[in-house]
């Protein structure tokens, strides 16, 4: 799954390198492809977009307890372009990784509950 690959990639390069920008991108990309899988499997149809935010509006719809993980969409977006166009202030990129990390595995661990098949 590309989704936990980037996941995990962002992990080896954070305890190798610290909190570089690379290790920030790779944990947005985790986030927006497990939002996508998500709202995929809700029936959404695919757009290609990057912005966590929209995406996390999206699954509120379908799930209110998403809307809790605002503030996680909000700071890796705006880190996620900060890095990406020539001219913004990358002085805080990284700087709260480790908390982003921590509410981006309860973002997923949700994500994956919410689609666990029911027990028989």
């Amino acid at each position: 799954m590309l989704a936990r690959e980037r996941l995990e990639s962002a992990d080896v390069l954070f305890a190798g390198r610290g909190a570089c920008f690379s290790a920030v991108e790779l944990l947005q990309e985790s986030v927006e492809r497990y939002l996508k899988g998500y709202l995929i499997a809700k029936g959404w149809k695919l757009e290609r977009i990057h912005d966590l935010n929209r995406l996390l509006d999206l699954a509120a719809s379908y799930h209110a307890l998403f809307r809790q993980f605002a503030p996680l969409t909000q700071s890796l977006t705006e880190q996620f372009w900060a890095q990406h166009y020539p001219g913004d202030d990358l002085t805080d990129v990284g700087e709260d990784f480790i908390q982003l990390r921590q509410q981006a595995g309860c973002l997923i661990a949700q994500i994956e509950e919410a689609l666990r098949p029911p027990s028989p």
